[in-house]
């Protein structure tokens, strides 16, 4: 009898796991698509393109790159609202005034942020601004790094302000706010 009871306890535990199983897919599923919409939204308020395939993103790589080099230094003295500024000639930015110090890849990702200012910048836009030839370009993800660490010391120095946006599935943009609106 004991061993009927058992049984019957192990049937209700297995299917109770298969109804756990199946509303964690069915939650995963829920949380994928609301990223999908939420990209989308974005997208739409910056007025891009929904989809991006990597050879339009070559494409669009290719042609800001061209466009910043042919503008020869169009980077305003300050953004975000004149909490960040960009001094190219020495190479270093500054949070409300205070210099901070950031590596050459940190300084060059977040060059390409401040010339394309409100603007998404692709990891592939990026990698070419990074790397010049294509033989020398490192896996993307360490496009990942960069932004983290660039993110973490610009956080730091400015007691927690976000100036880098994630764009979900598209890249990154840096928002050139008014000073009103805060960073």
């Amino acid at each position: 009898m004991a061993e009927e009871t058992l049984s019957a306890r192990l049937v209700e535990v297995e299917s109770m796991l298969e109804r756990s199983r199946r509303r964690l897919e069915e939650g995963s599923r829920l949380v994928e698509d609301a990223h999908k919409l939420l990209a989308e939204l974005q997208q739409a308020l910056i007025g891009s393109p929904r989809s991006v395939s990597p050879e339009d993103s070559e494409e669009a790589a290719s042609r800001l790159l061209q466009s910043l080099k042919a503008s020869g230094g169009d980077m305003p003295e300050t953004l975000c609202g004149g909490r960040l500024s960009v001094d190219q000639v020495q190479r270093l930015i500054r949070i409300d005034g205070h210099p901070i110090g950031i590596t050459e890849m940190e300084y060059r990702v977040l060059e390409l942020l401040a010339f394309a200012r409100n603007n998404v910048v692709t990891r592939a836009m990026l990698l070419k601004h990074l790397y010049r030839r294509s033989d020398d370009q490192p896996q993307p993800k360490i496009i990942d790094v960069f932004i983290s660490k660039l993110r973490k010391k610009l956080r730091n120095a400015s007691g927690g302000a976000e100036f880098i946006e994630t764009i979900p599935q598209r890249g990154w943009i840096l928002r050139d706010i008014d000073a009103t609106s805060g960073a």
